[in-house]
C-alpha cells in the first residue's frame, strides 16, 4: 500500500498531527480517502511519546509554569473532571511520589478554581491529554474517511525514488490501538512488513540525543546510561541505585552534563540520601558551570513594565542582533530596580516579544538569528522548576555533589566500576555513570538517529544547529519538521511543546489543502 502521510513518533507531534487532520479534513469536499501510517518505536511509549508517557516521565515536571502551555492543554485541565482524573491518579500511584505535590495544590485539583499561577505539572500528566486526542481522533476517523495504520519499528533509513521508502532496523510490525469504554488498548499483531511507501512523512521525533562518547566495553555494562530520557529517566536510575545498594554500602555516580536531566534526578537523589539513608556521591562533569535557574518571580512582578522592548524600540529593529542587546538592557535596569531577570523572562514569552521582534526581520536576518543570536539568547534564559534546583543547592551544601570543569574522552569498564576519562586526564571511578550533556549537534550524528545520515542524502539544508525547513516546515518533496530537528522550530523561544503544537497544526493544515 502506498500512504498519502507517515508520521513518525507518535509522541505531541504525531498526536497534534493527527488532531489537526481531523479538524482540517472536515472541509474536505470530495472525501478522498486519506490513507495513514503512524510509527512509533516503542508501544510503552504511547501516549505521550519519550518525554510525557507515564513510564519515561516518572518523577519528571515541566521547566515551566502552567499559565506558558499552549493554550488547549489550559482549557483541558480547567476542566473538573480532568482535575479529577490527575488527583485520582496522584493519590493512587503512590510509587510516583505526587501525594505532596497534590497536597500543595490542592485548592486548584479539588475546586473549579482556575487561577494557576506558578503551578508545575507533572509531565506525564501530559499522556492523559494526548490520550484524549487519540481516542477522539479513533473516534471520527471513519466519518472523515480516514485508513490509518499504527507500525512498531525503529526507521533506520529514509529514501526516496517517486514517494518515500521508510525501512526499518529489521521489520514494522502492525499493531491496534482501541477505544474500550474510554479505556487505552494496545495490541500487537502477526503483520510484519519490511518497508512503508508514502507520498509524505512527518518527523516528530523529540529532542535528539547526546553525542555519543569513545565507549570502550562499556556496552557489558548496563549501569551506563547513554540516552537518560529514553531509558527511562528518574525511575531507571532509581531503579539501577536501589540494585546496587543491595551488594554496595555507597555509591558513586557521575553525571556528563549539568543541566534539565541532572536537575530532574535532585529530588528523588536527596530522598534517597536523607530518608532512605544511602550514601550517595555525585561528581558532575561539564564544560562550563552554566546550568538552569530557577524559575522565581519577584515579589515586585506584578508591577514590571518594559523600558527596552517597548512598540517603538521594536519597529526599529532591522538586524538580529539588536533582538538580543535589547534584551540585555532589559536585564540589566530590571535587576537594578529590584526585579528578578526571570520577570523579564516571563513577560517577554507571555506577550510574545521575540516573535514579534523576529517577524521584524527580512529572511537573511532571520537565518542570523536561528543561526547565531537564537542560541545567546536561550544560553541566558534558560529557567526551570525551581523545587529541582534547590535540591542540588541543598546537596551541595551538603558536600554530595562535587563539580568539575572538563570535557569527558572515554568511557571503560574496569571490574566492576566505570572509569570515566576527561581531557584533562582525570579518572573518576564510578557505579553508575550517566549522559546528560545535551542534544547532539545536527552535523555531528553518526550513530545517534539512525535515519538521520539518510536525510542528509535527501538534503543539503542543514547546519550544526539542524535542518532548515521553510515556513510551514517543508523540508523537501512532502518532508516535513516541525519539531527539534529543525533549527528554526521555535524562534519565540516559547515552551518547546507550545512551539511544536502550534508547528504541527500548521503542518495538517498545509497537508490538507494540498
Amino acid at each position: 500500500m502506498l500512504f498519502d502521510l507517515t508520521i513518525i513518533g507518535f509522541g505531541v507531534i504525531g498526536v497534534e498531527t493527527l488532531h489537526g487532520l481531523k479538524k482540517n479534513f472536515q472541509k474536505n469536499k470530495n472525501k478522498k480517502i486519506l490513507k495513514i501510517a503512524v510509527i512509533e518505536k516503542k508501544l510503552d511509549n504511547i501516549p505521550g511519546g519519550v518525554a510525557y508517557s507515564k513510564l519515561n516521565s516518572k518523577f519528571g515536571f515541566f521547566n515551566n509554569p502552567l499559565r506558558l502551555s499552549h493554550p488547549d492543554f489550559i482549557k483541558w485541565f480547567n476542566l473538573f473532571e480532568n482535575k479529577k482524573k490527575i488527583l485520582d491518579f496522584a493519590t493512587k500511584n503512590h510509587s510516583y511520589n505526587l501525594s505532596i505535590w497534590a497536597n500543595n495544590y490542592e485548592y486548584i485539583l479539588h475546586t473549579k478554581y482556575k487561577d494557576y499561577k506558578e503551578i508545575y505539572l507533572p509531565r506525564l500528566i501530559y499522556s492523559f491529554f494526548l490520550k484524549d486526542k487519540i481516542l477522539d481522533f479513533l473516534k471520527h476517523k471513519n466519518k472523515l474517511n480516514i485508513l490509518i495504520k499504527f507500525y512498531k519499528g525503529d526507521v533506520c533509513k529514509i529514501n526516496f525514488d517517486n514517494c518515500y521508502h521508510i525501512i526499518p532496523s529489521g521489520s514494522f510490525i502492525n499493531f491496534s490501538i482501541k477505544n474500550n469504554n474510554d479505556k487505552f488498548e494496545k495490541k500487537e499483531n502477526d503483520k510484519k512488513i519490511n518497508f512503508i511507501k508514502s507520498n509524505k512523512i512527518v518527523i516528530g521525533i523529540g529532542v535528539t540525543p547526546p553525542k555519543k562518547i569513545n565507549e570502550i566495553t562499556i556496552q557489558n555494562n548496563n549501569n551506563y546510561i547513554w540516552d537518560f530520557y529514553t531509558s527511562g529517566g528518574t525511575n531507571n536510575l532509581l531503579n539501577k541505585i536501589y540494585k546496587i545498594k543491595k551488594i554496595k554500602n555507597k555509591i558513586n555516580i557521575t553525571f556528563i552534563g549539568n543541566k534539565a536531566g541532572l536537575l530532574e534526578t535532585m529530588q528523588e537523589i536527596e530522598k534517597l540520601i536523607k530518608e532512605k539513608k544511602i550514601d550517595i556521591s555525585i561528581t558532575c562533569i561539564s564544560k562550563n558551570s552554566l546550568t538552569l535557574q530557577k524559575a522565581e518571580r519577584s515579589i515586585k512582578f506584578n508591577s514590571f513594565k518594559f523600558k527596552f522592548l517597548i512598540k517603538k524600540n521594536i519597529k526599529k529593529i532591522i538586524y538580529a542582533n539588536q533582538i538580543y542587546k535589547l534584551l540585555i538592557k532589559e536585564f540589566k535596569v530590571a535587576k537594578i530596580e529590584g526585579f528578578n531577570k526571570y520577570d523579564v523572562w516571563t513577560n517577554v514569552l507571555s506577550n510574545k516579544i521575540l516573535s514579534t521582534c523576529y517577524n521584524q526581520l527580512n529572511n537573511k536576518e532571520k537565518e542570523n538569528y536561528n543561526l547565531h543570536i537564537f542560541p545567546l539568547i536561550r544560553n541566558i534564559t534558560r529557567y526551570t522548576y525551581p523545587h529541582t534546583v534547590s535540591a542540588k543547592n541543598r546537596l551541595e551544601k551538603l558536600n554530595k555533589i562535587k563539580s568539575l570543569k572538563d570535557k569527558v574522552e572515554s568511557i571503560y569498564k574496569y571490574k566492576d566500576k566505570i572509569i570515566v576519562k576527561t581531557k584533562k586526564n582525570n579518572l573518576i571511578k564510578s557505579d553508575i555513570v550517566i549522559n546528560v550533556s545535551g542534544p547532539v549537534a545536527i552535523s555531528d550524528i553518526n550513530k545517534e538517529i539512525k535515519f538521520v545520515k539518510s536525510l542528509k542524502k535527501i538534503t543539503k539544508k542543514f547546519t550544526e544547529r539542524g535542518f532548515t525547513p521553510n515556513n510551514k516546515f517543508i523540508l523537501e518533496r512532502g518532508l516535513y519538521l516541525p519539531g527539534t530537528l529543525s533549527h528554526n522550530f521555535n524562534p519565540g523561544r516559547e515552551t518547546i511543546i507550545k512551539a511544536i503544537t502550534k508547528n504541527s497544526h500548521k503542518v495538517s493544515k498545509d497537508i490538507c489543502e494540498n
